[in-house]
């Protein structure tokens, strides 16, 4: 009996990268849509793995800066411009586009190790349930369709806790089915899954939209057990139609794995 292999969704659209010259194509499908553009992490992902294609590289991913400028979906182009590469470094611009015209600015740093005396961690994993023992996120009609790409177990609560006073989602996430591409790519599709953290200080509802978003990574060689990892999404600021969050992603073992921060638009 011939043994079916099942492609996840992720694989699926990556494998819809072309190289044309000096820029790379690919299609966002409506899986992984929000409203009426992309979920940002997948379309920071496309940014990616079209660097990535059109640079190759050895050395491992350890910055992203990210701009979300507009809607972007369906038939994308990514074109990419190398800013500077040294014996160390390697920095490139990288922008997607589709007919909705400009959607996604980012800046892709890699960089290897180096040797250093320092070695400091504060960046503790909470102590939280493991994810087998949680609820996960129930279907809903206002659930962002992108979301069922992942298994999701919100550590506040199955519904990501609608209010809260401390403004932060703690949830364990995986893909609902394990993609093979890149590590870093993977992470970039999943690291900005979690709703907004001011949505948890919400006492009436409204549209968001995230404006940018920074990512550091904390290895060169990401990896976790069972594909889980825990994200925080934590607000220290919502006022006059803003807020800024700090991001956190924990591997099982609670190493911190990539960390970052967002500002978001707020039309509540």
């Amino acid at each position: 009996m011939t043994e079916t292999t099942t492609i996840s969704p992720l694989d699926t659209l990556l494998d819809t990268l072309r190289i044309d010259g000096d820029t790379a194509t690919a299609h966002i499908d409506e899986g992984w849509m929000q409203g009426r553009t992309a979920y940002g992490g997948i379309s920071s992902a496309v940014a990616l793995a079209g660097t990535m294609r059109l640079h190759p590289t050895e050395t491992p991913l350890r910055y992203a800066q990210i701009s979300f400028v507009g809607p972007v979906g369906g038939d994308c182009t990514v074109n990419t411009r190398v800013l500077r590469q040294s014996k160390s470094s390697l920095f490139v611009d990288a922008g997607v586009s589709s007919d909705q015209g400009f959607g996604t600015a980012a800046v892709f740093a890699f960089s290897g190790d180096r040797a250093s005396h320092l070695d400091h961690n504060r960046l503790t994993m909470p102590d939280v349930p493991a994810p087998e023992t949680l609820q996960p996120v129930p279907e809903h009609k206002v659930r962002p369709t992108f979301t069922r790409h992942f298994d999701m177990r919100p550590v506040n609560g199955p519904r990501f806790a609608w209010k809260s006073d401390s403004g932060e989602y703690l949830t364990w996430v995986r893909f609902a089915e394990q993609p093979a591409c890149h590590p870093a790519i993977a992470l970039l599709a999943l690291g900005d899954a979690l709703p907004p953290a001011a949505m948890a200080l919400f006492t009436e509802f409204g549209p968001i939209s995230s404006m940018n978003w920074t990512v550091n990574m904390l290895t060169g060689a990401p990896a976790t057990e069972d594909g889980w990892w825990l994200l925080s999404a934590k607000t220290g600021y919502a006022r006059g139609g803003f807020s800024v969050q700090d991001m956190m992603l924990w591997n099982r073992a609670g190493e911190p794995v990539l960390s970052g921060s967002q500002g978001i638009a707020i039309y509540a």
